[in-house]
C-alpha cells in the first residue's frame, strides 16, 4: 500500500476555495483534483465522496467562522462593541475584488430547493453560529433579548453577505445595520 503523502487538513483548504467560489454542483471531480493535487483515487480513499469532502469543508469552515467569533469577542472590551466589529470586518470582506460571500451561506442558498444532507448541515452550523450569539447577547441582555437580537444579528449578517455583492455597497451596508441593530450602541 502506498504511502499517504498529504495531509488531511491541507486537502481540505485547499477544496474549501474551489466549493465555496464554484459550490457543489459546479465542482467537479477534474477541479476538486486540480484543487487539491490528488488523483480521484486519493481522493475517494480519504473521503469515500464528494459530498462528504464538501461536507467536512463546511465544517473546517465553520469551525474558523466560530473561532474567528470567539477571537473577536474576547479581543474587545464588551459583547455589542464585539459584534459591531464583526460586521465592520463583514463589510470590509465585501469590498474585496475576489469577495466570495459566506461559505454556509452560499451552501444554503445553492442547495435550499434540495433540502438535502448538505444544506441542512449547512443550515445546522448556522444555527450553532446564532446560539454562540446568543451565548455572548445572554451576558448583556435577558435570555429573551439576547435571542431576539442574535436572530435579527444573523438576518443583518445574511444581508450583508448577500448584498455584498453589489458594487459599491459597504456605506449602504453600514447604514443599514446601524439602523436595523440599535441596540448595538446601548452598551
Amino acid at each position: 500500500m502506498a504511502k499517504k503523502n498529504y495531509q488531511r487538513e491541507d486537502v481540505l483548504d485547499n477544496v474549501i476555495s474551489l466549493f465555496w467560489q464554484q459550490g457543489y454542483a459546479a465542482s467537479s471531480i477534474q477541479q476538486i483534483t486540480k484543487a487539491t493535487g490528488l488523483k480521484p483515487g486519493s481522493i475517494y480513499h480519504e473521503f469515500e465522496s464528494k459530498e462528504k469532502l464538501f461536507q467536512e469543508a463546511l465544517a473546517r469552515y465553520a469551525t474558523a467562522s466560530i473561532g474567528a467569533i470567539h477571537k473577536k469577542m474576547a479581543d474587545t472590551e464588551n459583547v455589542n462593541e464585539g459584534i459591531k466589529q464583526i460586521l465592520a470586518d463583514l463589510v470590509e470582506q465585501s469590498k474585496a475584488c475576489d469577495y466570495c460571500g459566506c461559505f454556509l451561506i452560499k451552501t444554503q442558498l445553492e442547495l435550499a430547493s434540495q433540502g438535502n444532507s448538505l444544506y441542512q448541515f449547512a443550515s445546522m452550523q448556522l444555527s450553532n453560529i446564532e446560539k454562540i450569539y446568543t451565548e455572548y447577547l445572554s451576558r448583556v441582555y435577558s435570555d429573551e433579548l439576547a435571542k431576539a437580537y442574535a436572530a435579527q444579528l444573523m438576518t443583518v449578517i445574511f444581508g450583508i453577505r448577500i448584498y455584498g455583492y453589489q458594487a459599491d455597497s459597504a456605506n449602504t451596508i453600514t447604514q443599514t445595520f446601524n439602523a436595523l441593530l440599535p441596540w448595538l450602541n446601548e452598551h
